[in-house]
């Protein structure tokens, strides 16, 4: 599992104040103060010891206090401490695994699978579960169909290995029958089936570089309805990957959204779907394979400082294409949440494969 580390040194007390803390934390909310942390510390140190640990952590940047009178809270730097330091994650129970497969194993249809998966994510972690689609251009072709609407006007019906469907309106220089769009498509299904989005415009803008002459008016169609449909020129975009969110049901009720910034920043962040998959795309980059934990956001999300994105990719045919996870405040349960993402992802990618 990939994750941001820390190079401070803490000794062992320090280490399990830190951890014990930031446990009692994740509980409520609330500062901790050292006479509370007394009680749930298994050494039995005394409160004046722990308020001496607590403040050595705090001049070292794990822990911040709110108000002068308050107890501590975990810094972004001391959740980083703890997500490194978890040597096992909590593994789900059995009524889990039974209420995420009874939601999704059954499932044929990919965009439903994808938005189940979402909430099944949400409800379980109390967070914000999210699935992002492959991006089309990394999509493998398995069918496509061309149907003419108008003159000069043609629905283009695409579907992914993945069994995703895109589809697209297309505007053309010149008139097809409906004739040459089924040979085009037909001729596209039979030398291009299984390559990706990519490897086809690729191929295709091979083809329009030619000399004419080389080709037949069949294959110079299938050039200009392939162009049409997945060629991209400078200056326009890729489409994003389609964000499926689920429910913010679990979130609304936590104290860090009593503040009204923060839950503008939240909701801003979900409308523009362009940021989180931004951040979801580097976190695949830096560990293609499993879970990746981002602690404090406000790199790429000015305001998100206290919050946290756990994701993993979830793979097709031994290839990542696309990944899941949840993204809620920082006072989480880590251990649960990583061992609840992976086996999602884990599971998510067997459904795809099972088609």
């Amino acid at each position: 599992m990939a994750r941001q580390g820390s190079t401070v040194q803490l000794n062992e007390r320090a280490q399990d104040v830190l951890k014990t803390l930031i446990r009692e934390f994740v509980v409520d909310g609330k500062p901790i103060g050292s006479r509370r942390l007394a009680k749930s510390y298994w050494e039995r140190l005394s409160s004046a010891t722990i308020r001496n640990v607590m403040s050595d952590l705090e001049k070292v940047g794990f822990l911040t206090q709110p108000h002068t009178s308050a107890g501590r809270v975990p810094t972004t730097k001391g959740y980083r401490f703890y997500v490194d330091s978890l040597s096992d994650t909590r593994q789900l129970t059995a009524r889990e695994v039974d209420r995420i497969k009874q939601s999704l194993e059954q499932e044929t249809d990919p965009g439903e699978l994808m938005s189940k998966t979402s909430q099944v994510l949400s409800t379980l972690s109390n967070n914000v579960g999210f699935v992002l689609a492959p991006p089309i251009s990394r999509a493998a072709m398995k069918h496509i169909k061309f149907v003419r609407i108008a003159k000069k006007r043609i629905l283009g019906g695409l579907v992914t290995g993945s069994g995703l469907v895109q589809h697209r309106l297309l505007q053309t220089n010149q008139d097809f029958s409906q004739r040459e769009l089924n040979q085009a498509g037909r001729y596209l299904v039979a030398h291009f089936e299984g390559k990706t989005l990519l490897e086809i415009r690729l191929e295709l803008l091979r083809l329009m570089l030619e000399e004419k002459s080389l080709y037949d008016q069949m294959l110079k169609n299938v050039t200009l309805l392939g162009a049409a449909t997945f060629v991209r020129y400078e200056g326009e975009e890729d489409e994003e990957s389609e964000v499926y969110l689920g429910s913010t049901a679990g979130m609304i009720r936590k104290p860090e959204l009593a503040d009204i910034k923060k839950m503008t920043v939240l909701f801003e962040t979900f409308e523009e779907k362009s940021r989180l998959v931004k951040i979801v795309t580097e976190c695949l980059k830096a560990n293609p394979s499993g879970p990746t934990v981002r602690i404090g956001l406000e790199k790429h999300i000015p305001g998100m400082r206290d919050w946290a994105l756990i994701t993993s990719p979830y793979l097709c045919d031994q290839q990542a294409i696309g990944s899941l996870g949840i993204l809620g405040p920082s006072r989480m349960e880590y251990d649960k949440a990583i061992s609840l993402v992976d086996y999602v992802a884990k599971l998510f990618g067997k459904i795809l494969n099972s088609d």
